[in-house]
């Protein structure tokens, strides 16, 4: 904006400061350093990876941007609101549909700059988050936050919102000395054109609170054909192979795990579901299996995510020497109500 200075008679431009929409051209690039910046002890590989695509997606944004205005395939992707001090981002707010009737709304990326914080910034750019919720027909916001950020779970809970669910993210540090299990009733090794049976187990394994975040997809099971190829060319060149195995009732999966095997990189990954009537009765097996498969492999880290609220997995992965990496919790809060 620009102004007389009134003892030079000259023009300057005023600087502004406080929140308006994020705009996809010139805010993409100056958003992913302030996220960077703000949640440096916090990204995990996952939120690494996505850090990197924001970054290489801001050298396109001109050119993303055009898209947009003829396709709008990006508007919900970079929907929210930025906070600006001193000529610069230094808050930010990502508001995105949580299912295509736009009942459910997720709130993400709420991050201020380290020497900006405690000014009340978050709570301004949340309470315009949640009006834009509500003018736009949404009837529930949510949103994810570690357990250990006690700042961002206290400014939540007093604008309404309830804790509907978690995951634990678990490690362990080197595989261990671990025997094979004794031959097992129901268990057998699983192809990828089985995924509808994966998927219909971890559907009945996440209650619909769980999947407030983020509804399961059938997409996440189904492996497309490349993925498919490169699966098989990694096994062929020993750099790694993914082992499927379930505990299987006549047609459907009562538990199912995936383990990721890698000869090449530094990290092992499992994955594990079990229906809950089944809940104590699975987990020791499968994750004692999957170590002791892993014999043959680097003595390289494992990393397990599980529900907050299975607790025999829990159990099962801390007898075996897993540790609690963190808690991330998803938060539910009914738009309109305070």
């Amino acid at each position: 904006m620009a102004a007389i200075n009134a003892a030079t008679g000259r023009i300057h431009q005023e600087i502004y400061s406080g929140i308006r929409p994020f705009d996809l051209g010139r805010d993409l690039r100056p958003v992913a350093e302030l996220i960077a910046d703000a949640f440096t002890q916090e990204l995990d590989p996952r939120g690494q990876a996505a850090l990197r695509e924001m970054r290489i997606m801001s050298h396109l944004s001109g050119l993303i941007r055009l898209l947009s205005r003829g396709t709008g395939d990006f508007d919900d992707v970079f929907n929210g609101f930025v906070w600006l001090e001193d000529g610069k981002i230094v808050g930010n707010i990502t508001v995105q549909r949580a299912d295509k009737y736009g009942n459910r709304w997720q709130i993400a990326n709420v991050a201020v700059a380290p020497h900006y914080r405690g000014r009340g910034i978050a709570r301004r750019l949340m309470a315009r988050a949640l009006d834009y919720i509500a003018e736009s027909g949404g009837r529930w916001a949510v949103l994810q936050v570690y357990d250990h950020n006690t700042v961002a779970r206290t400014l939540y809970t007093h604008l309404g919102f309830e804790e509907v669910g978690g995951t634990v993210d678990l490690r362990l540090d080197r595989v261990l000395p671990v025997e094979m299990p004794a031959k097992r009733a129901g268990v057998y090794s699983f192809g990828v054109h089985q995924w509808q049976a994966l998927y219909e187990l971890a559907t009945a394994q996440l209650n619909a609170q769980a999947q407030w975040w983020r509804s399961l997809r059938r997409s996440d099971f189904q492996v497309p054909p490349e993925a498919q190829f490169a699966e098989w060319l990694w096994r062929t060149l020993g750099r790694r192979r993914i082992y499927r195995r379930c505990i299987q009732n006549t047609r459907r999966f009562e538990a199912a795990l995936v383990l990721t095997a890698e000869r090449w990189r530094g990290a092992h990954q499992l994955e594990m579901w079990v229906r809950p009537e089944r809940y104590g009765d699975c987990e020791a097996y499968l994750i004692q299996w999957a170590l002791a498969t892993l014999q043959d492999y680097p003595r390289w880290p494992v990393r397990l995510t599980v529900s907050a609220d299975h607790a025999a997995a829990l159990q099962a992965c801390q007898e075996f020497g897993f540790r609690r990496q963190q808690t991330l919790l998803t938060l539910r809060r009914k738009v309109g109500e305070e």
